[in-house]
């Protein structure tokens, strides 16, 4: 009778608890994220602050859609020529990056209705060395756009004796401009304008605009209901003032929300740096030694090509050759795009396998360093195929590979900065986004490779210790 008292007091408990939980769980419940990519380094419409936050008229039209959607909004930066490949393989809802609305992108995407209209224009120096006074004395010339954008193409059409140049940045165009090493640029007109300003720079628009442009918010073609939901929202936005407002507070005579934009705080800089460096630490860390690790059975399969480990070794074999026979760029892309991973997974899995391909041929070449008398010795006294692989060969293989091995390792801390394109914040793309304010490319650069520096020479310095050391107690030959 207790047993059956106690069990009914439970189980009302249990409903009793669950029955309070369950609402409070729904008012809990996180909503739902409306996730966007922009690139962060295309003030005004987006940029990273003096506080080292995302800010912009394209950042805040994206929360203030994503408020309006009654979710939470999530905006990742990630780079311009990469951004709509991105979107097609889901790893954004849509991109509000002040997108273009071209037929060509139109065949791959959905395009929502224009939040705002603006158009193309040619910029040269104020000293105009070549006389351009418009795009039509540019014959001839190299004219900069930047790479990805729909200036290039209609550039290439319309006037194909200029030489188009491509860059990543708007930075490093006016650096180029600077030095006298291109023309001119073309880029959007309210952007040009802005950034000549905020950097301080003596260049000037000359001719009329180009063309026009709509810019418009794409999504992937099966998200029909996403766009309903943009092009009422962008209604109502436009009804009500507040797009007005936005395009106020950034564009108007009067504004003034971006008078600190290039003056981010040195303690802003210093931390958006260091943080970049410690996740490219990290992901260097991680891929030595997923890279380690595989290296050495790869490394025994590649020498040992024979009886039932024939075929695997020249698997192996095509697997090392492949992988070190593209580039390690296009074997980002492909984890990131093709396989869909996110993007700190991608990037430690494609530098690791990477490095054990070159990890690998370090581990063969130290194998076929050792001596075959020692194993032949070794069997001789007994010892097993692993006790004689553990004790006597590994050791002496290891000692051999040791140079390339840490070789591999130096490779590898300055490959990381390729994962950049895949939106992982690494040091490459920190610094970027304070250039993108600062538009000091010299200084901050500088700065980066001399924090890699920091960290890669005193690991040649080891490696060369190392490898004295073992020639001096004479285990290089034995």
């Amino acid at each position: 009778m207790r047993r059956l008292i106690n069990r009914t007091t439970l189980f009302l408990l249990l409903a009793f608890s669950l029955a309070a939980g369950i609402p409070a769980a729904a008012e809990t419940a996180p909503k739902k994220e409306f996730i966007t990519a922009l690139t962060g380094k295309f003030p005004p419409f987006s940029f990273y602050n003096e506080k080292g936050e995302l800010a912009g008229f394209d950042v805040d039209i994206s929360r203030e859609i994503a408020r309006r959607l009654n979710r939470k909004s999530r905006i990742i930066a990630t780079e311009w020529d990469g951004i709509l490949a991105g979107l097609l393989a889901e790893k954004y809802d849509a991109i509000i990056g002040s997108m273009a609305i071209t037929p060509e992108r139109q065949r791959q995407v959905n395009f929502s209705d224009p939040y705002y209209e603006s158009g193309a224009q040619l910029f040269v120096h104020r000293n105009n060395p070549d006389k351009v006074y418009s795009i039509n004395d540019c014959a001839g010339l190299r004219i900069a756009v930047v790479l990805g954008e729909t200036y290039q193409r209609y550039l290439e059409k319309n006037y194909p004796e200029i030489e188009v140049v491509t860059f990543k940045s708007t930075v490093e165009i006016f650096e180029m401009l600077e030095q006298n090493r291109i023309s001119g640029f073309v880029t959007d007109r309210l952007v040009g304008s802005w950034q000549i300003r905020q950097a301080g720079r003596s260049f000037v628009p000359v001719g009329p605009m180009l063309y026009s442009e709509r810019i418009g918010i794409p999504v992937r073609k099966s998200e029909t209901k996403l766009l309903e939901h943009l092009n009422t929202i962008l209604q109502e936005i436009e009804s009500d003032g507040t797009l007005k407002k936005l395009f106020n507070k950034y564009f108007g005579l009067h504004s003034t929300a971006n008078a600190n934009t290039g003056k981010m705080t040195l303690s802003t800089k210093a931390i958006k740096l260091l943080k970049g460096f410690g996740v490219t630490l990290v992901i260097a860390l991680l891929s030595v030694a997923i890279g380690f690790a595989l290296a050495i059975p790869a490394g025994l399969l590649l020498t040992f090509r024979q009886g039932i480990w024939k075929l695997p070794g020249c698997l192996m074999r095509m697997i090392v050759d492949f992988i070190r026979g593209t580039p390690v760029l296009i074997q980002l892309l492909f984890v990131w795009l093709g396989l869909g991973l996110a993007p700190l997974p991608a990037a430690v899995l494609t530098l690791g396998v990477c490095t054990m391909a070159y990890m690998a041929e370090a581990v063969r070449s130290g194998l076929i360093g050792v001596d075959p008398g020692q194993g032949l010795a070794a069997r001789a006294l007994g010892f097993s195929p692993l006790d004689r692989f553990r004790f006597i060969i590994w050791p002496q293989a290891f000692r051999i590979a040791l140079p390339s091995l840490m070789n591999s390792v130096v490779a590898l801390i300055k490959d990381t900065a390729l994962v950049s394109i895949i939106s992982i914040p690494e040091l490459i793309r920190e610094a970027q986004s304070i250039i993108s304010v600062t538009f000091e490319p010299r200084k901050y650069y500088l700065i980066v490779a001399l924090m890699f520096f920091a960290v890669t020479f005193p690991l040649m310095k080891l490696a060369g210790k190392i490898e004295k050391r073992i020639r001096e107690r004479g285990f290089n030959n034995d």
